[in-house]
């Protein structure tokens, strides 16, 4: 009996262990969260015949953060997604970082596909380089889309690609979009994920944003849990979202928080559009 007692306890020793070493290694690979790319299909039959395939890559919070030499990671990643078009949606740059990271990955990548912008919260940081950036913007080509709208032809089709400059509340949000043209597929770019409440009424198709880093600290069947502005359990962490007549993706993003990333991968994304009858 003695004997079984000793096995027995033995045994829940080296089973207590394993936990602890399954805990030990969940927490401390939390802390590893490599730069993926994230692909999603969005299908529709308001996407236009002629943009059938069209591919879409969304990079959102790069806060100036690198990725290999010359942002040859990055730039890899968006080059293996081989978009027709990329967009920005804000917080490219901060005020921490080192602006010539986003030089590098301007010049990796300018000659891709077509490129458009919307600012984030963080490019007016008072001591932000918003000023340089305007400039690289402009000498690599990136079009700028902040309140502005610009139609996309692919095919012999064509859709319409808006864009809202970064606003912290609804009130001024309202004074500056206006309900989408639903004649045409429409695609609007704003930074701020957690407004998507405030943008569905207004029936943009598809709503590309980012700003909550993902929540940050993931944890399983739970998900993003504390926002870049300490608020907990955010609604839109990161992934595809509906909403009456919307869509909306939200980035994990690439930068980094004033919080570790935990279990929180940085992402690029890449949409493809599919036509439906």
């Amino acid at each position: 009996m003695n004997q079984l007692l000793k096995l027995i306890n033995s045994r829940k020793r080296i089973i207590g262990i394993c936990f602890l070493l399954l805990i030990a290694v969940y927490f401390i690979s939390g802390f590893y969260n490599p730069l993926i790319l994230t692909d999603y299909n969005y299908t529709s039959s308001k996407v236009p015949v002629g943009f059938d395939g069209y591919r879409i890559v969304h990079i959102s919070d790069f806060h100036c953060k690198e990725f290999g030499t010359d942002e040859s990671e990055l730039i890899a990643k968006i080059r293996k997604a081989d978009p027709d078009l990329i967009v920005f949606t804000g917080d490219s740059i901060d005020k921490e970082h080192s602006i010539d990271n986003y030089r590098d990955l301007l010049e990796g990548i300018c000659n891709i596909a077509p490129i458009y912008y919307v600012n984030g919260n963080h490019e007016y940081d008072s001591d932000a380089p918003l000023e340089e950036m305007k400039e690289l913007n402009e000498k690599y080509h990136i079009n700028d889309l902040n309140d502005a709208s610009a139609v996309i032809e692919h095919n012999g089709d064509s859709i319409l690609l808006s864009g809202l400059d970064f606003r912290l509340t609804m009130q001024g949000l309202r004074s500056k979009i206006d309900y989408a043209n639903t004649s045409i597929f429409n695609i609007l770019l704003y930074h701020g994920t957690d407004k998507f409440d405030g943008i569905a009424p207004y029936n943009y198709d598809l709503v590309l944003s980012g700003h909550t880093h993902g929540g940050i600290v993931c944890l399983p069947f739970v998900g993003g849990i504390i926002t870049n502005e300490k608020e907990l359990f955010p609604k839109y962490d990161s992934g595809i979202f509906t909403s009456g007549l919307s869509t909306m993706i939200s980035s994990r993003g690439l930068g980094d928080a004033a919080i570790p990333r935990f279990h929180n991968p940085r992402e690029v994304i890449c949409i493809t559009l599919h036509h439906t009858s």
